[in-house]
């Protein structure tokens, strides 16, 4: 059974968030928090109740959670929790790599006056969270900013692995990162910006791996 541990307050449409992705993400937090650990029965009726919502949502969140190999359905069980190690984080955050290098790639020549102000516009924001030591502001801002990315690269097949995989890494984050982290990670992320606006999509691409490997390791 689920325990409470701490508030989560279902808001309608954070950062165009659906209910089901969003209850999957608390779901997802209280197993990287070792709150759930694997073989572990979660049922919908106490997340319902936990949450103040009905039972479909909660449903589907599952469903989403079992796409992605993080829970089973077993007959005559009901869904259990898999095993969710940090050789698997890091897994994601190695396809996450590819994915971000291969939207990179696609921005070549696609990157106007307009998008690029709007990169920076982005990046602005990043920067201000990060003078203000706001770490939750700053992660959020941060995925607005790789989502622009690849919205610039306008591959429906590349932002569709995308965005199907990047809520993991992102539930990691919060749960995972400190302000430490937030330090090493800013002016690298810094870096990458300007090389893009320098149309140094190349060198940019060479700062992912460093960027996004070393946050596991804070």
């Amino acid at each position: 059974m689920l325990r409470n541990t701490h508030p989560f307050k279902l808001n309608e449409n954070p950062f165009g968030e659906s209910l089901p992705e969003q209850i999957a993400k608390y779901i997802l937090e209280k197993i990287i928090k070792d709150e759930l650990h694997p073989g572990d029965k979660i049922v919908e009726e106490y997340i319902a109740q936990e949450l103040n919502t009905s039972r479909a949502p909660v449903r589907e969140a599952l469903y989403l959670l079992q796409i992605d190999n993080i829970v089973e359905r077993i007959p005559r069980k009901g869904t259990l929790v898999k095993s969710f190690t940090d050789y698997e984080i890091r897994e994601y955050t190695e396809v996450m790599i590819g994915l971000i290098q291969m939207a990179l790639d696609f921005t070549k020549e696609k990157w106007t006056p307009n998008t690029l102000q709007s990169l920076d516009e982005k990046f602005t924001v990043m920067s201000n969270m990060f003078h203000a030591r706001e770490l939750l502001g700053y992660q959020e801002s941060s995925s607005l900013l790789t989502n622009y990315i690849f919205e610039v690269a306008g591959n429906k097949a590349l932002s569709k692995f995308y965005y199907e995989s990047v809520y993991i890494l992102n539930v990691f984050a919060k749960v995972k990162w400190t302000k430490e982290t937030m330090i090493k990670f800013h002016p690298k992320m810094e870096n990458m910006v300007i090389l893009i606006k320098e149309n140094q999509i190349n060198r940019a691409k060479d700062i992912i791996p460093n960027l996004l490997l070393e946050t596991l390791n804070s």
